[in-house]
């Protein structure tokens, strides 16, 4: 597997990489789209999430899918928010199935790993979520071998 593109987060006024895929725990209740996926996307789509409030917000989903037509012929369109959330349009929906921690890194990578998100970099955010509300945020150090607490 390829080191894989990630979600994105919007924290503090600044767009960054989330090295989690949160809205995965959504398709383990869910049924999951046919997404078009590619070796640096497996899942097939890019989430964009944005902590407001001490909330975890869904804002978009960019991805596409195969849809059945007829009897054998597929088409391929967009996927967005508002077709996962009919009723929330274009609207950020509170990600309530989200109980776990995301990953942001921050600063320089220092070391790649050519799968996943395995690649390590000089600090990591860890954000505990649970039901979408942050009740813990801890940044790891590496270059200090500390923990921050936020």
């Amino acid at each position: 597997m390829a080191a894989q593109l990630p979600d994105l987060i919007w924290l503090d006024g600044k767009q960054m990489d989330l090295y989690s895929n949160p809205l995965e725990l959504y398709w383990h209740q869910h049924i999951r789209p046919d997404f078009v996926t590619s070796e640096e996307c497996k899942r097939g789509y890019i989430a964009k999430w944005e902590i407001r409030n001490d909330t975890l917000m869904l804002n978009r989903i960019e991805g596409q899918i195969k849809r059945r037509y007829f009897l054998f012929w597929k088409k391929i369109i967009p996927y967005s928010l508002k077709n996962l959330f009919k009723k929330a349009g274009d609207r950020s929906v509170i990600a309530t199935w989200v109980t776990g921690k995301i990953r942001i890194p921050q600063g320089n990578r220092t070391y790649y790993v050519h799968e996943g998100y395995e690649s390590r970099f000089e600090r990591e955010m860890v954000i505990t979520v649970q039901k979408a509300k942050v009740i813990k945020t801890v940044v790891i150090d590496y270059t200090k071998q500390e923990l921050l607490f936020g």
